[in-house]
């Protein structure tokens, strides 16, 4: 079981190269995805710094039903855990994904050196 952080899973629906063997092997089985890389990747497309053939609520709603993934929600000890676990920049979904990773107690898939890095968090990339 992983947790994928939203490049992660943008990588998975787009057939990003950089996408590793390790991670795409892991995913399908348990997949957990954050609420809040629902959110991010609704924002990306809104944003341009994705592109889709449909709407941001549609393209969510498209890659949640092709490859179903349990989405966690954010609760209070998540929030609370965002800001009181060390981290080394205050990017606030990065602390919430990270966050959840670990209360859920399993690996962030990411490639972002600042999280791959926090000694606390268990990370595959």
């Amino acid at each position: 079981m992983i947790i994928l952080d939203t490049h992660m899973w943008a990588w998975f629906h787009t057939g990003d190269s950089r996408l590793s063997d390790t991670v795409a092997r892991q995913i399908g089985r348990e997949t957990l995805l954050s609420a809040v890389s629902v959110w991010e990747l609704h924002m990306l497309i809104e944003r341009g710094r994705l592109t889709s053939g449909s709407s941001p609520a549609e393209t969510v709603g498209a890659w949640l039903k092709t490859a179903p993934m349990r989405v966690i929600p954010v609760d209070q000890e998540i929030a609370i855990l965002s800001r009181t676990l060390p981290f080394e920049h205050d990017d606030p979904a990065d602390r919430f994904i990270a966050a959840t990773a670990y209360r859920a107690g399993v690996p962030l898939a990411t490639v972002d050196s600042r999280l791959t890095g926090l000694n606390w968090l268990k990370t595959v990339s």
